[in-house]
């Protein structure tokens, strides 16, 4: 009886022992509430505007982060700060070549930028070109931007090749991934970089020496345009927050929650608790935002798209933190099927929204095909090309090739639903809102270039889908 007593006792201390740090819990949120509203009325916030970055205005896609990088680089752009940023570039270039760190852009014949230039050698488009025309001769810094998508076969060898036969060894491409990476091995083969080593560099976006990030900071040392340094400011700020750790200083919110737990430090194992709890919570709320934005998306169409409303399937699906595995799809029943697929589902054609990046982050939209095309027969790879030139003439334009994606963007706002789930949750309480909007439609204006294009292809030749 004894011990059967003691095993009592100490699960009641232990079911106390729990209900205390729930308790502990539902006080550190209801202190730090009043005091995150209090920081947002603060001085602080009023005079300095922490949270403010004019890149949440702009198109952070890979074409709007081309555009920026392009256009401070030219020295005839509006900038007014001549070759003092691509000075700048040139400095941290990271091991740079003999050739050129001999290079002076302030005494160069001709500076040309070109973005999205052609490729006749397999059909790719380079994100940014620099061409400077010197005494010693022609020469080329050529940027491959990579902030979300993935790698294509062959292409950073493709552009190796293009740019040898074009400057000879006076040429540098520049690799601009996320964080430190090597192309992937299809696009760029290990075997093949001895070969290329003088003629290739990697900078990231984020990074301690050699990074956009660093470039930004030193390009703010050489501005004198009071303007242009408050938008370089803004660069480095999205390159930390966007693909790095943002420091504690720049978030009040994280900065309020530090100063009031350095002072309560008795607090410090529900702030534990709320942090471990935030990735479950976050997948709950995400998940219902998708499948409210379901719904909004298939109320909408019945509005606008009357006449192909009724065979349309809307559906999604979240897979929290796996890579790929979230999406929303839009597809007509009368499209064609690709029959050699096993999921009935995915066999047509379909706009998409989709995440490139672990959690429901780094979203792309666009017209997203059943199979890649890279497992299709020839049969298929016609009707590819075929729907390629329908989606050109309706109006939509067509990126550099993509093995799934045969047309697609980068969302210009909201990429990162880990920061906005507050506002995601209201919006699934109020029934909408700015950002429901916001993606709504935007894939209605896909839907609406994309949906005619593809049933000029899919309906006609539906019986052809399949060798």
């Amino acid at each position: 009886m004894a011990v059967t007593n003691q095993v009592f006792e100490i699960l009641r201390q232990v079911d106390e022992a729990r209900l205390a740090r729930q308790e502990h819990c539902k006080l550190l949120l209801k202190e730090l509430a009043p005091i995150l509203q209090k920081a947002k009325k603060s001085n602080r916030e009023r005079q300095q505007a922490p949270r403010f970055n004019s890149f949440k205005y702009l198109r952070d896609d890979e074409i709007g982060l081309s555009r920026v990088i392009a256009d401070l680089l030219d020295p005839h752009a509006e900038h007014g700060q001549r070759t003092s940023f691509l000075e700048a570039m040139l400095e941290v270039v990271p091991d740079p070549p003999g050739w050129l760190t001999g290079l002076h852009p302030a005494t160069a014949h001709s500076i040309h930028v070109k973005r999205e230039r052609w490729i006749p050698e397999g059909g790719g488009r380079m994100d940014i070109t620099v061409e400077i025309s010197s005494a010693t001769g022609h020469t080329c810094i050529a940027f491959e931007n990579k902030p979300y998508a993935h790698d294509l076969d062959r292409q950073i060898e493709m552009y190796l090749e293009y740019l040898h036969k074009q400057y000879g060894t006076h040429f540098l491409l520049i690799y601009l991934p996320p964080v430190h990476r090597w192309p992937a091995e299809n696009s760029f083969p290990k075997a093949e970089r001895k070969k290329w080593r003088e003629q290739f560099r990697i900078m990231p976006y984020i990074g301690e020496d050699t990074s956009l990030e660093t470039w930004f900071a030193t390009c703010q040392e050489k501005c004198d345009a009071k303007r242009v340094r408050s938008f370089l400011e803004d660069a480095q700020l999205f390159c930390q927050q966007q693909f790095g750790k943002t420091p504690m200083s720049m978030n009040p919110d994280v900065l309020f929650v530090h100063d009031h737990l350095n002072s309560n430090p008795s607090q410090l194992r529900a702030a534990l608790a709320i942090h471990d709890a935030w990735i479950p919570v976050r997948d709950i709320v995400c998940k219902r935002f998708l499948e409210h934005l379901r719904e909004a998306v298939n109320d909408r169409l019945r509005d606008v798209m009357a006449d192909v409303a009724p065979d349309c399937s809307v559906w999604c699906h979240y897979e929290g933190e796996k890579q790929y595995q979230t999406w929303l799809r839009i597809s007509r029943d009368v499209w064609a099927e690709y029959d050699d697929l096993s999921s009935s589902r995915d066999r047509r054609t379909m706009i998409g929204l989709g995440t490139q990046s672990q959690g429901p982050n780094g979203w792309i939209w666009g017209v997203r095909m059943p199979k890649p095309a890279s497992k299709m027969g020839e049969k298929e790879r016609r009707r590819r090309e075929d729907l390629s030139i329908a989606l050109e003439r309706h109006g939509l334009r067509l990126p550099k090739t993509n093995d799934w994606w045969l047309q697609y963007e980068w969302p210009t706002r909201y990429q990162n639903w880990d920061m906005i789930a507050p506002e995601l949750a209201k919006e699934c309480e109020a029934g909408g809102g700015a950002i429901t909007e916001f993606y709504v439609n935007g894939l209605l204006d896909i839907a609406r270039c994309a949906i005619p294009a593809i049933n000029e292809v899919e309906i006609v030749n539906r019986a052809n889908i399949s060798e």
